[in-house]
């Protein structure tokens, strides 16, 4: 095809023009067709005799060459698509075996937490994550078999309190009986015989309360406690309980105030065990309340009713309030206790609570005293979804 003269970059005209010899430039090649190409211009001035001066230039286009550099552009182009598609498609491989080995860890330590000691993690390979399952499933033996072994000896204490329990109620009756003839007769005795006839009459009516503790307590452990619901009033039954233990709280010098509403406030309770639990709440606030008063009060609503045990005397530290609930466990171990109560009281309260559903929290506070707020659900068999009542005082 013809170029168009005025192709020649001018810059490469006026080069040629001013300088001797071979000039060259970059540029593109209009055809007279409109076609467009990148090329080079290569041009010198030439002297005809008898003519003169001529430039002359040669044009040469770079189409094969840019038809060569484009099939190379497209062909590394669709190479490093291609290539980014694999390597997307591996490290897709990758994290989906590792999401999918670290999800099932997760999984496996799930169910480790909800008690299936049995599970363990797949073992194949040498790399880091074979190295964690290898180490994940001995640590798993390692705690299944302490929870068994933990489980056994639990399994063998309950049954031991249980056995001694029941063994000891025949001995104890005895014992009993010859007791109550001994202190029946003590008018006959030397005063100091007498005293002891009392005294020993006392330590058998704690012996027995602590092995009725100890029987109530192995009936929890043994899932087999059970309730009699009925319809009570839970301000007659906080009424009756602070009679019983009215002169109990005025020989210690801390009376019982009661702050009770007016209506008949009725749910579905076992009796005897709502009056074990005020029994036990309110026995232990007069063995703390170091004669200051004791304020007994009854909140509800539609759902739900709560009983606060507010005592204001020695409280309680954010450790004790961990530990009040255990078994056998006191604030102070030397402390004289009013009644020489059996350590069992507030646990078998707790217990008690969740026969009905409910729950018992506590506040304490060093020197302003502690609250125990006893919540449970109006109907049995309802979820408790609110106190109406907080532990914590105003």
């Amino acid at each position: 095809n013809d170029l168009e003269p005025l192709s020649v970059p001018n810059s490469l005209r006026n080069d040629v023009r001013t300088h001797d010899g071979i000039k060259w430039s970059r540029g593109t090649l209009t055809y007279l067709n409109g076609e467009q190409i990148e090329g080079i211009f290569i041009g010198q001035t030439i002297d005809i005799p008898r003519v003169g001066q001529y430039e002359i230039y040669v044009a040469y286009g770079f189409q094969a060459q840019s038809k060569t550099i484009d099939l190379i552009r497209n062909a590394m182009w669709g190479a490093g698509l291609l290539l980014i598609i694999i390597l997307m498609m591996m490290a897709t491989f990758v994290l989906r075996s590792i999401i999918r080995r670290v999800r099932a860890a997760a999984e496996i330590a799930e169910k480790l937490t909800s008690g299936e000691l049995q599970q363990r993690m797949e073992e194949k390979g040498e790399d880091e994550l074979a190295r964690l399952g290898t180490a994940f499933n001995e640590m798993a033996s390692t705690l299944a078999s302490q929870i068994t072994r933990l489980e056994n000896l639990s399994k063998v204490q309950q049954r031991f309190v249980s056995d001694v329990s029941h063994e000891l109620r025949t001995p104890l009756t005895t014992i009993r009986m010859a007791a109550d003839v001994i202190h029946n007769a003590r008018a006959e005795f030397d005063p100091n015989v007498a005293r002891s006839a009392e005294l020993l009459l006392s330590q058998i009516d704690r012996f027995e309360a602590l092995l009725a503790d100890l029987l109530e307590v192995s009936r929890f452990d043994a899932n087999v406690a059970s309730v009699t619901m009925k319809e009570v009033d839970v301000s007659e039954i906080v009424r009756k309980v602070s009679d019983e233990l009215a002169n109990l709280a005025a020989e210690k010098g801390s009376p019982i105030r009661l702050q009770l509403p007016t209506e008949a406030i009725t749910i579905d309770g076992d009796q005897p065990r709502l009056e074990r639990i005020l029994r036990n709440l309110i026995t232990n606030a007069i063995d703390h309340a170091e004669q200051l008063p004791i304020d007994i009060s009854v909140a509800s609503n539609e759902s739900d009713v709560s009983v606060s045990v507010r005592d204001y005397g020695v409280g309680l530290t954010e450790q004790q309030m961990s530990q009040v609930f255990d078994r056998f466990w006191r604030a102070d171990p030397s402390r004289s206790r009013l009644r020489g109560g059996t350590g069992l009281g507030l646990a078998i309260a707790k217990d008690d609570a969740a026969l009905h559903g409910g729950i018992i929290k506590v506040w304490g506070e060093i020197g302003k005293g502690s609250n125990f707020v006893l919540s449970i659900p109006r109907v049995h068999g309802a979820q408790l979804s609110s106190t109406p009542l907080s532990e914590i005082p105003n």
